[in-house]
């Protein structure tokens, strides 16, 4: 009983440690045994922080030694011999991303039965699972998302194993593409980006900066302000398969932007994406008369109109009159020069009674008459 009590109180009390961390790099080595419903996760990997010895911010912490029911595999670490030392779930060594080099884990399954042995390596990384023997019984390759079957574990050394892992200047995220789009008829910014792989990947903030200014906007704009972050989408942790993602910024005015992705690991950790710029004109090229929103309406509603340009004070004179079913006027809504942009204007009908009216807008050569509804 004092047994299992200090079991329960090594193995809770290190899951609830509260400065536990994701290390830089994790490789998940899953075994599932043949003739019982029992599996085990274990995880290899690197970081910054790690030691050969125990780390318990990193969630390494040492197994009794006599393993409990469901009790599957272990890992050896420091990783001197191959009766005993310190047994983990979890061996993270040193190495700081981007890593290069070659390092050994040992894992050791505790029953004979068959195993499947799985695993999920990022890219830049490749490995060996070999026999204690140096591979002379068993030499499986290991590359990507994969996995090998072994029918008797007894007759591969009793359940010992080495792991070699070659790291090739593996990095956390590998961002393929970031792009940006203009969409006009929405009047926003669709960013999209996709990567090759990713560990450890909590997500990416996005950033911009102000735009420049735009001939409309007057003297100095709304330029200056620096990078802001905007919004955020999460990541997918570690994986090896492509993900793409997107994001679309609705907050948006003529003018030019610029945008970078800020992608954060787990703990912390952060590193930028290239920048990319973006020009968004959204100036009218034409003019527009939009059905008034909403139709049928009570006792309010909105039109909405553009008047194109390309030149600074390049003002038209614009009318928009309300008229009842039998051409009587009954409102003004606008009758003064406008620059080029778009506009909305709000239409109060509370003394004018239920029927069919239209509203026309003049300006230069272009003129327009839509129908609305006021039902009250």
């Amino acid at each position: 009983m004092k047994f299992i009590l200090l079991y329960l109180i090594l193995f809770f009390g290190t899951q609830m440690y509260g400065q536990q961390q994701v290390a830089d790099l994790v490789i998940p080595i899953n075994v599932t045994l043949d003739d019982t419903a029992y599996h085990q996760l274990v995880e290899i990997g690197l970081d910054s922080t790690a030691t050969d010895s125990l780390d318990f911010h990193l969630g390494e912490y040492n197994l009794p030694p006599i393993p409990p029911p469901g009790y599957v595999c272990f890992l050896i670490l420091p990783y001197n011999n191959f009766s005993g030392g310190i047994v983990s779930f979890k061996d993270f060594r040193f190495g700081e991303l981007p890593y290069a080099g070659v390092i050994e884990y040992r894992l050791r399954i505790m029953y004979n039965y068959g195993a499947t042995i799985s695993w999920n390596l990022p890219t830049g990384a490749t490995g060996l699972l070999q026999d204690v023997f140096g591979g002379i019984i068993f030499n499986f390759p290991m590359y990507g998302n994969g996995s090998t079957y072994i029918s008797n574990l007894d007759s591969i050394g009793g359940g010992w194993f080495r792991i070699f892992i070659t790291y090739d200047n593996v990095i956390p995220v590998e961002l393929s593409s970031f792009t940006a789009s203009v969409l006009q008829n929405e009047e926003a910014v669709q960013l999209n980006w996709t990567t090759v792989t990713e560990t450890n990947n909590s997500g990416f903030e996005i950033q911009k900066t102000s735009p420049l200014p735009s001939p409309y906007q007057g003297e100095g704009g709304e330029a200056g302000r620096g990078w802001e972050a905007i919004g955020f989408v999460p990541g997918f942790g570690t994986t090896t398969e492509p993900k793409s993602y997107s994001f679309i910024d609705e907050d948006i005015s003529t003018g030019t932007y610029k945008y970078r992705l800020k992608q954060i690991d787990f703990d912390g950790s952060f590193e930028y994406s290239n920048e990319i710029e973006v020009e968004v004109d959204f100036t009218p090229k034409d003019f527009v008369l939009y059905q008034n929103y909403p139709n049928p309406f009570n006792p309010a509603t909105s039109i909405k109109f553009e008047i194109p340009g390309q030149a600074r004070n390049d003002n038209v004179l614009v009318t928009l009159i309300v008229y009842d079913v039998l051409g009587n006027e009954v409102a003004t809504l606008v009758n003064e020069e406008k620059q080029p942009g778009v506009y909305e204007v709000e239409f109060d009908a509370s003394n004018l009674t239920s029927g069919i009216y239209f509203y026309v807008m003049r300006a230069d050569n272009f003129i327009n008459t839509k129908k609305f509804v006021l039902i009250k």
